[in-house]
């Protein structure tokens, strides 16, 4: 199959994007929740009842928004390809260069975002509502406020279309990426010497679990989803947590009652001021 023939195909099912990507992204759920249920890589409490109606439910908000929503990266992407906008659209560059744009421009605008969500304080409030979890698991990866996933959509579709990205392509990633995220926010681990190797270019499970870390200078770390190129290049790269993987608290260490499993606690949260208890948690 040559490429031009690779791109129809691809295209070819995009106006159903939603709907794979729904099947896939379920699929993904079920066998690493499976995985993680056989082996776990933390032994505390999963406390299921308690975090598991929160997570699926503002999971379920965030994936009917996802299937109703007309705006994403790669209708945008296919939008400006077919009206010669962006970029990549109006200058001529090797297919193999458009892909490595593609994959690395849609990758940068998300590390960019998350290291933005973290830093800026009104942002941080609408983050935070997924690192307050207080357990790690394939839940978790449901775990973000529906302003957050707005956000998001907005901010890819906005450098997909300015950048001219490949529709094909950008399609194709957006499905890898909603796999990884699954994967490296389920509970378990993998061997140190597989995590070694694989941590030189992709973001691990190990890797990802400190960035939940309860301790504000580890959650403020490791913020790349597929990639791990970008916390090297940008300084915000840590290797392990300070007491250890067996040691280490998940959550925010100012949300740890039933706050942190409240639905509609949590969808309001955005409103609550935090600040000063992350502060009193970086001086630490």
């Amino acid at each position: 199959m040559d490429w031009v023939t690779f791109e129809r195909v691809v295209l070819a099912v995009a106006p159903d994007r939603q709907t794979l990507l729904m099947l896939g992204y379920v699929t993904v759920i079920v066998v690493f929740a499976v995985i993680e249920a056989r082996k776990p890589g933390f032994s505390s409490d999963p406390a299921r009842p308690n975090r598991w109606p929160t997570n699926f439910g503002i999971g379920l908000i965030n994936l009917t928004l996802a299937v109703l929503t007309p705006v994403s990266s790669v209708a945008a992407a296919y939008w400006a390809n077919r009206n010669g906008y962006g970029l990549l659209n109006n200058v001529s560059v090797p297919w193999w260069l458009a892909v490595a744009l593609t994959v690395f421009g849609r990758s940068f605008a998300g590390y960019a975002l998350h290291f933005i969500m973290h830093k800026t304080p009104v942002l941080w409030r609408i983050h935070r509502v997924h690192h307050s979890d207080t357990h790690l698991d394939v839940s978790t990866a449901l775990r973000s406020h529906p302003a957050e996933v707005c956000m998001l959509v907005l901010v890819t579709a906005s450098v997909a279309a300015a950048l001219g990205m490949d529709p094909a392509v950008l399609a194709a990633y957006e499905l890898v990426e909603a796999g990884v995220h699954v994967a490296t926010h389920a509970n378990f681990r993998i061997s140190q010497e597989l995590d070694r190797v694989l941590r030189l270019i992709f973001v691990t499970p190990n890797m990802h679990s400190l960035h939940h870390s309860a301790w504000h200078r580890e959650t403020d770390s490791n913020y790349g989803t597929v990639f791990s190129l970008w916390d090297r290049l940008f300084g915000t790269y840590a290797a392990a947590p300070r007491g250890g993987y067996d040691a280490m608290q998940i959550g925010l260490k100012e949300i740890r009652d039933e706050r942190a499993h409240g639905f509609l606690w949590q969808l309001k949260s955005p409103a609550l001021d935090f600040r000063a208890d992350r502060k009193n948690d970086a001086a630490g």
